[in-house]
């Protein structure tokens, strides 16, 4: 099940290299095959092979899980291509501009945010969050296990990279997660969100000592970005990264108004989040174009003065996920795509840079259908040139 580690993917299993859920696809060599021999000689060739092996996989994901998928590709060249499907009813998509919940790959402008106030020297990532974030009472007995208090050993670095040990807020069941906060217009602060994870759940482990994904992490780094900059963290955001990179169809729902929003459903039942449920780890609603201009962004470096920030992001403090796939400062590394992906009660999503200047970013309208299988593909067949 997907656990609703919510908001951000389930993690995937260890021994395989796809996620093995019980509604999950697995990826057909039949389908990468089909036009393996197609002459790849000029650019716009090779461009079409692929979009035609990407038309084949995204249909056949779609049918199978009897969802809509929308997908973008963006290679070095710039020139974008897009492939959807509609699984319900058998249509080819030919409109990409729906706002969709992306849930956690708003982690990845959660994390920018915070690397840019280490960047300034507000923040460091060896800072101890029991001396950075002013809320001692809301910290107070949250980190308490077998009668030691961890608290004190939580650093800045491991809410970003999930090795807090911090207890979950969600609920370990996920449609008694969806029966209990399923109403969208339900609120919540960032408090009682952490209130809740103590209330539920014990302290994971010590700090520092495993990799365990947790949307706590994000709820303080969020409070943490409104503390040193007086502003919200959707307005800090949006300042400094939105409109650095141009997104003009991204959203914060619990505070705008979406447009032609596409509905979500979990397995086959309409679904939506509460925005404030997800806050700082996943309530941003976005486009698979802003995706796209933020990920190639990202991937150049351009949220950052120094490219020895940017380095660190791509190259440090990251731990075994399974499958291969690691996690670092906020960003996922998944076949050498760095990235992020989202879960929500409607959605599953991933955005991806290559090395070699490709980038993606896809959405699925059922939260119970995997997006593990196609980011696995997609970051294998858009590997080369």
């Amino acid at each position: 099940m997907l656990g609703f580690t919510v908001l951000s993917f389930t993690n995937p299993p260890e021994d395989v290299l796809v996620a093995s859920e019980p509604n999950s696809v697995s990826p057909s060599a039949e389908i990468l095959d089909r036009t393996r021999d197609t002459p790849v000689s000029p650019t716009n060739t090779v461009r079409d092979s692929t979009k035609e092996k990407l038309d084949v996989i995204v249909k056949s994901l779609a049918e199978k899980g009897r969802c809509r998928i929308t997908l973008k590709v963006t290679p070095a060249t710039g020139d974008s291509f897009y492939t959807g499907y509609d699984g319900r009813s058998g249509q080819v998509i030919t409109d990409f501009n729906q706002p969709f919940e992306i849930g956690s790959c708003s982690k990845m402008l959660t994390a920018t945010s915070i690397l840019q106030l280490v960047e300034q020297k507000k923040l460091s990532l060896e800072d101890k969050l029991s001396d950075i974030l002013n809320r001692p009472e809301l910290l107070e007995g949250l980190m308490v296990t077998d009668s030691a208090d961890y608290l004190g050993e939580i650093r800045l670095k491991n809410l970003l990279n999930h090795t807090s040990g911090l207890p979950e807020y969600f609920l370990d069941d996920d449609l008694m997660e969806i029966g209990i906060h399923g109403d969208s217009t339900l609120r919540f602060t960032p408090a009682q969100l952490v209130r809740m994870a103590k209330r539920l759940h014990e302290p994971q482990f010590k700090p520092g000592a495993q990799f365990k994904y947790t949307n706590t992490n994000y709820i303080l780094l969020g409070m943490l970005i409104e503390q040193y900059t007086s502003l919200t963290f959707q307005e800090y955001i949006r300042q400094n990264i939105l409109q650095k990179a141009g997104l003009k169809n991204t959203y914060f729902p619990s505070i705008d108004s979406i447009p032609g929003r596409a509905p979500g459903y979990y397995e086959g039942k309409p679904s939506q989040m509460p925005a404030t449920l997800a806050g700082a780890a996943g309530e941003i609603v976005s486009t698979l174009d802003d995706m796209d201009l933020f990920i190639r962004s990202w991937a150049r470096g351009d949220f950052y003065k120094s490219k020895a920030m940017m380095e660190q992001v791509r190259s440090s403090h990251y731990n075994p996920m399974g499958g291969g796939i690691t996690y670092g400062l906020g960003v996922l590394n998944i076949g050498s795509a760095l990235g992020h992906a989202g879960q929500t009660f409607g959605f599953q999503s991933y955005m991806g840079a290559l090395p070699n200047g490709t980038s993606f970013a896809f959405g699925i309208d059922d939260a119970n259908e995997s997006a593990w299988n196609l980011a696995m593909i997609l970051a294998e067949l858009l590997k080369t040139p």
